[in-house]
């Protein structure tokens, strides 16, 4: 019997989002066994106090590395699935002391690592991590990424969202225009004039614009273009709280980044302005659950462009159409 079990998958936020499923796949599977995720800094506040993890390995993401050995040691484990598969994270499941070791083939030397390889022929990025499940021949189901989130999360957003006097019996927007690549960043003007549009068929309505602390400036660009007193922006806020936000919202409008799967796993009805991927691998996130995903289909895309001298994937993704999608969830609200 599997008394011990540890995912790895350090980071980033999105991805973390969408290993959720598979947490929830290894918990049926083995519901008397505990689990352990390994997971750096950055990340761990969107697992920190999640029921389906009795164990959370912190990293740092530079350094650390024997600190994380010595907790894989003193954990265990007896699997070990490996969800990132780079150096670092195969040295770790080498080092777990594990029997069974699931991971990718075609990784060179860390392959060699892995007692079972994994060859997924999926689109989806939740039944990629999957597939890790169904390779040691294990029942799964495909569940909707969802994250854990404490009553108290949601009261100290509240309570932040007060203090900037943002009216909290309104039906809030929240609104993502960053991303770390210029080809997943649809243009600011648009994020307004998107927000301007919704104001004007929600009388009552208010437009939360968010970004991380460097990207104050661009918040700050899109509120000014949106009605004066009826947007507020809101830069920095620590992952845990952001998180919670989200959940306040009556919808999310976000790029393909990190923020645009946290909100679906928050619950949030979400649209997701997808460039250069396509949605079937990168927005896995059920239209019953009010999720929709506004994606051009354009000549060139799919590809793995981060910069691109083009970027026709955004230019036509259009206001008039992101706002069809978006009247159409909120419809269903």
């Amino acid at each position: 019997m599997i008394e011990r079990l540890l995912i790895v998958r350090p980071r980033f936020i999105g991805d973390i989002c969408l290993t959720l499923p598979t947490l929830d796949a290894v918990r049926r599977a083995c519901p008397r066994a505990r689990v352990a995720y390994v997971v750096e800094e950055s990340c761990a506040p969107l697992l920190r106090g999640d029921p389906r993890v009795d164990e959370l390995i912190v990293s740092r993401r530079h350094g650390g590395t024997w600190d994380v050995i010595a907790a894989l040691h003193a954990f265990r484990p007896q699997v070990v699935f490996d969800l990132f598969c780079n150096p670092r994270t195969a040295i770790w499941t080498a080092l777990a002391g594990a029997r069974i070791r699931v991971g990718y083939p075609g990784k060179g030397w860390r392959s060699a690592v892995y007692t079972h390889h994994v060859r997924p022929r999926v689109l989806s990025a939740v039944d990629f991590h999957l597939a890790s499940v169904t390779r040691l021949g294990w029942p799964t189901e495909k569940t909707a990424p969802r994250l854990h989130l404490e009553e108290a999360e949601r009261h100290e957003a509240r309570r932040s969202l007060e203090a900037l006097g943002v009216p909290l019996a309104a039906p809030l927007l929240g609104m993502h225009p960053g991303a770390r690549w210029p080809t997943r960043r649809w243009a600011p003007e648009r994020f307004a004039a998107l927000a301007s549009r919704y104001l004007e068929e929600h009388p009552q309505g208010v437009v939360l614009v968010t970004g991380a602390a460097d990207e104050d400036a661009l918040v700050r660009e899109v509120v000014a273009g949106i009605p004066a007193g009826r947007a507020f922006p809101i830069a920095g806020w620590p992952l845990s709280r952001f998180v919670a936000l989200q959940s306040l919202c009556a919808a999310f409008v976000c790029g393909d980044t990190g923020p645009l799967h946290t909100s679906a796993s928050a619950g949030t009805p979400t649209l997701g302005l997808m460039s250069r991927n396509r949605p079937a691998m990168f927005f896995p996130y059920f239209e019953s659950d009010g999720h929709r995903a506004y994606y051009a289909r354009v000549e060139c895309s799919p590809c793995h462009r981060d910069l691109c001298s083009d970027l026709r994937c955004l230019h036509r993704l259009t206001v008039e159409g992101a706002w069809s999608v978006l009247s159409s969830m909120l419809r269903r609200v």
